[in-house]
């Protein structure tokens, strides 16, 4: 019945030349929300140089659910209004309770009582964290007093306990009918002068992903740069939510083919920020014709989460770079290039090779590529660990090698200038997938070999069949692979980008 509607359509179509109107379903908000996710709690008190008048509070972090962020989207881009929805509300609600005792939601008055506070969430200007700031004061109802006598002394022998709720509501204006829901509290997060102490130069070892960058004008001419970034890591969220949202922002401009500079931390973790560009393009007059490329990383005070007992700031990596008025790579072949357009949007062309993508590749430079293809698939931060040469201290290199992608070549030599053959590339290609994807099926397939399959080294050959059972590698023609041949740049980011799409399958 439904292919005959549908051929009665497309004759209608092709006979009068019209085109029935296709109703399409209006929004329908969600009817269930998760529970608020990477909540975060920090103490101020007596040991802050803040603190006034032996007051002390607490600040509860969290971060949005997938279908709250849909909700609030909904929302600003008109899809509820257009629904007949209206009267928006989100709003988080903050449970505690001391040591063993009852939740605070589980004692009397706690209509009376409930911490209600807008979540402040926004797709628009990029915001999906919040925060709940709890002044001593507001536990007098539910804890008798001189229990808490003010201090973060009190703590060595207590433990508070939260946890945190969404409370969503909106109207139908058609209907007349109120909705309401409330999400399952969260799991509870605990503040004790003996609890567990986070690390956070590993919660912020993630790189985050930059979206888009837009040179624009503002109101006074003076020139700034808005930024989109994907959402960022639970770990750099669950970091932001401990430390009272003290994770930025940290902007690097390379300006006219110039050199990378700092253009400064911008408050706060946000997935929309912007940042001044007056001192890179002050004479500029048309921006569309502005050359630059961006790229930002997240920046963190251990200042900000005393509890570490360190000082200084750390980074997380870079994010990928988004170039403006000037390619992503130079110098490929037509056959790469719309491999290579994907790569650079999923950041595995390294600055190293960039420039000449046509020319060979080098140990080093694949060793480059490896590191940024396990980045982007697992999500992780390498890092150097106990590798190292006598002939390299390129620390991308160490971190392939610590992480088993690549091997030296003996003696405590790693190469780094050697050429890279293609039998090589597949061999050390599949080397990466086995760390990056371990729980694979890598058995390569000999049942159809390639012409020149007796030139193939024996150490070769499960990395050259492998990898051409997958597709990711393919013949250079007349079904030859040319093993001993020299690979080129750009055919190493093609065989890592086939790679990454068919394991993120």
């Amino acid at each position: 019945m439904k292919k005959k509607a549908i051929s009665l359509l497309i004759a209608l179509i092709l006979v009068t030349g019209f085109v029935p109107a296709v109703a399409f379903a209006a929004y329908t908000p969600p009817s269930s929300y998760n529970a608020p996710v990477n909540v975060g709690v920090l103490f101020n008190g007596d040991d802050l140089e803040y603190d006034e008048d032996g007051r002390w509070s607490f600040d509860i972090g969290f971060g949005g659910t997938d279908e709250l962020r849909e909700l609030v989207k909904a929302c600003e881009d008109g899809r509820m209004e257009e629904a007949g929805y209206n009267s928006f509300d989100t709003s988080a609600q903050v449970d505690y309770k001391l040591d063993n005792g009852k939740w605070r939601s589980e004692q009397p008055g706690y209509d009376d009582w409930v911490f209600t506070q807008d979540t402040g969430f926004s797709d628009e200007y990029g915001v999906w964290v919040s925060n709940y700031h709890i002044y001593d004061a507001y536990f007098d109802e539910a804890i008798p007093d001189g229990i808490l006598p003010g201090g973060k002394a009190f703590f060595d022998s207590h433990s508070m306990h939260f946890r945190v709720r969404y409370y969503v509501s909106f109207y139908h204006s058609d209907s007349g009918e109120d909705y309401e829901y409330y999400s399952p509290w969260s799991a509870a997060v605990s503040f004790s002068n003996k609890q567990e102490v986070q690390d956070p130069s590993s919660l912020i070892s993630h790189a985050p992903v930059l979206l888009s960058a837009e040179l624009k004008q503002a109101y006074d001419g003076r020139p700034y740069l808005d930024f989109r970034a994907d959402k960022a890591h639970d770990d750099i969220q669950l970091l932001n939510n401990i430390s009272n949202q003290r994770v930025f922002t940290n902007v690097w401009i390379k300006a006219d083919g110039g050199t990378w500079t700092d253009a400064g931390s911008y408050m706060w973790m946000k997935e929309q920020f912007t940042a001044d560009a007056g001192d890179y393009f002050a004479n500029t007059e048309n921006f569309d014709a502005a050359t630059y490329e961006v790229k930002f990383r997240y920046s963190f005070d251990y200042a900000d989460y005393p509890a570490a007992g360190k000082n200084g700031d750390i980074y997380s990596p870079f994010s990928n770079v988004i170039a403006h008025g000037m390619p992503a790579y130079e110098g490929a072949s037509n056959w790469a290039k719309p491999e290579l357009d994907k790569a650079a949007g999923y950041g595995l062309i390294t600055d190293r090779i960039k420039g000449d993508m046509s020319g060979k590749i080098t140990r080093e430079e694949f060793a480059e590529i490896a590191v940024k293809l396990y980045e982007k698939y697992t999500g992780k931060t390498a890092t150097v660990g106990t590798a190292s040469y006598s002939d390299t201290t390129n620390p991308e290199i160490l971190k392939a090698a610590n992480l088993g992608l690549v091997a030296g070549v003996g003696n405590n030599k790693y190469a780094p200038n050697q050429l890279v053959t293609r039998e090589q590339m597949a061999t050390i290609l599949l080397r990466a997938l086995k760390v990056i994807s371990p729980g694979e099926d890598f058995t390569p397939d000999f049942s159809a070999l390639f012409a020149d399959d007796s030139k193939v080294e024996s150490w070769a050959r499960d990395g050259v069949y492998y990898c051409a059972k997958a597709g990711i590698v393919t013949g250079v023609g007349n079904n030859l692979f040319n093993p001993d041949g020299d690979a080129t740049r750009e055919q190493a980011v093609a065989v890592c980008t086939r790679a990454y799409e068919y394991f993120s399958k």
